[in-house]
């Protein structure tokens, strides 16, 4: 309660700065050596966010060991583990299809319904030339529909894939 008053007191006193012209003094004459002239800062554009590519040789063999590796943690049961690895593997390459179609597998595999419909849509959008994966991809949403009992939706993707 003590400290509260003598805390506003200080405030007080701050003088605070502007960045305005000076008040001139009444009877004070400018000089016009002693005008200080700033020069605007020119705008900076800022270059867009590169997109990641897997240029390098050194990011393709790493993904292909992610795929590999996340293939085999698939195949053990290990769906948990699969799943970081190709989450790792999009990093990598975020606009992969394929690394999209096997990681809503792994979803199916782990009854997360949802995440699987969601990552086969994206795959989905992303294959726009690759009718056999969309196919794949449309059965993957028709079985997660049907577990999530929207039985219109799974028919409707089971159409699609057809």
């Amino acid at each position: 309660m003590l400290i509260m008053p003598l805390l506003l007191a200080g405030c007080g006193s701050l003088e605070t700065r502007t960045t305005s012209a000076p008040v001139e003094e009444p009877g004070q004459v400018d000089k016009p050596e002693e005008r200080i002239t700033v020069a605007p800062v020119p705008a900076t554009r800022i270059a867009p966010a590169k997109k990641p590519s897997v240029a390098s040789p050194q990011a393709g063999s790493a993904l292909k060991k992610l795929r590999l590796a996340a293939l085999s943690q698939q195949r053990s049961g290990k769906h948990a583990a699969a799943a970081a690895t190709l989450e790792r593997a999009l990093r990598i390459s975020p606009r992969d299809a394929m690394l999209w179609h096997q990681l809503a597998q792994v979803r199916l595999q782990q009854k997360k319904w949802r995440l699987a419909v969601n990552m086969a849509a994206k795959s989905n959008a992303l294959a726009s030339q690759q009718p056999p994966l969309q196919r794949k991809n449309w059965l993957i949403m028709g079985r997660a529909y049907r577990a999530l009992g929207q039985t219109a939706k799974a028919k409707a993707a089971m159409q699609r894939a057809r």
